[in-house]
């Protein structure tokens, strides 16, 4: 391989070029037989030459000293195809959304009168006047027994619902596969039933099933996927408030910079109970969407407050920040994600709901939706 390829193929050629014996022509009449035995000689001469040719491909994309060369044309890459865009149109969304008291899923209006709702992906719980909760990953309804302490919550990705809830038999967290409808585990919390002062509800579980309890005294994370295992909040990250979780991490509060700009950061929390902070939040009050890639802020209006009627989209790796502006006079708040793109706001009107909005980031444009 130290040999250089040119003067291997020249001492070649000139080899094969000296070992050639080419005859006098003969005579006309003989011509056609002899031609046979006249080219075989050429014949052998190229195929060596073919030989040496393929040697040189073999060799060529290596260098003098046996090393790899860097290749000069490397292959064009099919590029991936890209998502389908939805475009931006008024039309009912199907993700699950309340407004005016009213469900919607799949675009289609459930039975009763609600006043709370969480979703997440295709799940959602939510709570009628009567104070009920329910719970569907689509348009079934599921009752959730006993009195639910906070509010239920899902995981970034839908398929785990966690609910505390206390009963005469005590008080217990729930954790649910939304998508079967079965109970993963259930941990056993110290609650005497409905009348306790201190019981446990969730605030927040993720998607590798840490569910985060908090009550006026205590805040615990259970680890649900190691069985009853949970961790001291309290001594593992004092004055850290987990907030909710998103996909891009957990929203959390630091009790001991109330005030401060960077009180509310994104975070992760390890099996130890030990949060990590990746970013600093504008607040309590983003929407993130699916992939944990944009995030979105509304506005504030309403007392001795600057209003600021817009929603402040910002992506998490800092390249890019933009602002929706309302449709009209109205005042936008963030409420959900239908996509990565595309955005749902309530329109308000002196502090009340009046309407909703889509907005789309790649539009950088919001228009009001055909509430039915």
């Amino acid at each position: 391989m130290n040999i250089d390829v040119e003067e291997i193929l020249s001492r070649e050629l000139r080899e094969v070029a000296s070992g050639l014996k080419v005859p006098v022509r003969p005579p006309m009449p003989q011509e056609r037989h002899r031609t046979q035995h006249l080219w075989r000689p050429l014949l052998v001469a190229a195929a060596v030459i073919i030989i040496v040719a393929g040697a040189v491909a073999v060799v060529a994309p290596y260098g003098n000293d046996g090393g790899p060369r860097p290749a000069t044309s490397p292959p064009v890459e099919t590029p991936a195809e890209e998502p389908a865009v939805r475009p931006l149109t008024a039309d009912v969304p199907t993700v699950p959304f309340l407004f005016g008291g009213r469900l919607y899923v799949g675009g289609e209006q459930l039975p009763g009168t609600w006043g709370t709702m969480n979703r997440a992906g295709g799940a959602w719980a939510a709570q009628r006047l009567d104070e009920t909760w329910w719970w569907g990953n689509g348009a079934g309804q599921n009752s959730i027994s006993g009195t639910v302490i906070l509010q239920p919550r899902l995981s970034p990705d839908g398929i785990l619902l966690a609910v505390g809830s206390s009963t005469r038999e005590g008080g217990q967290v729930l954790l649910i596969d939304t998508r079967s409808g079965e109970t993963v585990n259930t941990l056993q919390t110290t609650a005497t039933g409905p009348g306790d002062p201190d019981p446990l509800g969730v605030v927040a579980v993720t998607n590798d099933m840490k569910v985060f309890l908090e009550s006026n005294s205590r805040r615990l994370m259970w680890l649900a996927a190691e069985g009853d295992e949970t961790v001291d909040l309290d001594a593992t990250a004092p004055d850290q408030w987990v907030q909710g979780s998103t996909p891009a991490g957990l929203i959390v509060f630091d009790g001991t910079a109330d005030g401060e700009g960077d009180a509310t950061y994104l975070a992760e929390v390890s099996d130890s109970g030990t949060p990590n902070r990746l970013r600093t939040l504008p607040g309590e009050s983003v929407v993130v969407n699916p992939s944990g890639t944009w995030l979105g802020h509304s506005g504030t209006w309403g007392g001795e407050s600057q209003t600021i009627p817009e929603i402040t989209a910002l992506q998490f790796d800092g390249s890019r920040q933009l602002t929706l502006q309302p449709p009209d006079e109205r005042e936008l708040l963030a409420v959900t994600w239908e996509d990565d793109d595309l955005l749902l706001a309530e329109l308000h009107t002196d502090g009340s709901p009046t309407g909703l909005a889509r907005c789309s980031i790649r539009e950088e444009a919001c228009l009001v939706i055909d509430v039915p």
